[in-house]
């Protein structure tokens, strides 16, 4: 592994640590889409798999304009969001809580990609690298929006199980979680 003796050669390792964080949540979205039941979930999930390619290749694209290669990292941030949701898989929950859980987990992860594209990018023009922060502000701009779409999902699911349990009206209950 090369040594980090530059602002550059960390700018590279980490984005090399998001890339692998970004291999991880490809991985992690293909398992996800097997436990949504929700139509709309399953194509989220579907959809959002597809945009991490695109931002893997960004990032990709990115270390190279940056001179540097992809370095060979795991992204432990991501492998344990992945892994404590294998974990709760193993509660059995029942297929509702599972669905929550998902959507749950994959918002976990993307407010970990939000963190690390912001300070990414933030790095990207200190150092006057202008078209790499673009194409890390593109990449944090669908983190953001997909942030938001789960965070939608997440309210109409935890609605739907809170009336389907008997809990009282969702709306009421939602209001106070």
């Amino acid at each position: 592994m090369p040594s980090l003796q530059s602002p550059q050669d960390l700018f590279i390792y980490e984005l090399s640590e998001l890339l692998a964080a970004e291999q991880t949540v490809a991985q992690a979205l293909t398992e996800l889409q097997s436990v949504a039941q929700n139509p709309q979930l399953q194509q989220g999930f579907q959809a959002h798999e597809q945009e991490t390619h695109q931002q893997i290749q960004n990032l990709q694209q990115a270390i190279q304009q940056m001179g540097g290669q992809p370095q060979a990292l795991t992204c432990r941030a991501a492998e344990g969001l992945r892994e404590d949701f294998m974990t709760l898989q193993q509660q059995q929950p029942s297929p509702d809580v599972l669905e929550m859980a998902a959507v749950a987990a994959a918002n976990k992860t993307e407010h970990l990609e939000i963190a690390c594209y912001t300070g990414l990018v933030m790095k990207a023009q200190m150092m006057g690298q202008q078209e790499v922060a673009q194409l890390l502000q593109q990449n944090l701009q669908q983190e953001e929006q997909q942030a938001q779409r789960l965070m939608q999902m997440a309210q109409q699911l935890g609605q739907q199980a809170l009336v389907s349990s008997g809990l009282g009206q969702a709306s009421d209950m939602a209001a106070q979680i």
